[in-house]
């Protein structure tokens, strides 16, 4: 009866400890061809993700990525679980209204890890961060590839 209680309890922890260290994939990591692009140039959209990845992630390392697209993670942590959120901006072609093509950009944000509730909650922030920002300098445009 002994070990059927100390096994019981290993296993208990075991699936506790696998749940928390688990990597999580959520929705919301991708892309449709109905993303906004916005009119802007490539440092305009670099700077818009610097200031968008201060905000939200002001007390956390902020790191450079640079492919697929170019962009920046930041990693969020408590106690042994963290989660990794990734924002880029991709370069695309927006059609105005006139019907002229233009180069710009669109965002996405990715994330993973060990904190899905907090990871959704931060992606969204962020996305809306970007949208809203880079929407002040260009109002979007549909896609037109």
């Amino acid at each position: 009866m002994k070990r059927l209680v100390y096994a019981a309890l290993a296993a208990a922890a075991l699936a506790i400890g696998g749940c928390a260290s688990a990597p999580a994939r959520t929705p919301g990591t991708y892309v449709s061809q109905s993303e906004p692009v916005y009119l802007i140039t490539e440092a305009q959209a670099d700077q818009i993700l610097v200031d968008a990845m201060n905000v939200e992630f002001g007390t956390s390392p902020i790191v450079r990525v640079e492919h697929p697209n170019k962009g920046y993670q930041a990693t969020i942590k408590f106690l042994f679980d963290s989660h990794q959120i990734v924002g880029t901006m991709v370069p695309s072609r927006g059609r105005k209204a006139d019907g002229t093509v233009q180069d710009g950009f669109y965002f996405t944000v990715s994330h993973s890890g060990t904190m899905p509730l907090s990871g959704i909650t931060r992606s969204k922030r962020l996305k809306d961060r970007l949208n809203q920002a880079a929407g002040a300098l260009s109002p979007s445009v549909p896609s037109a590839r």
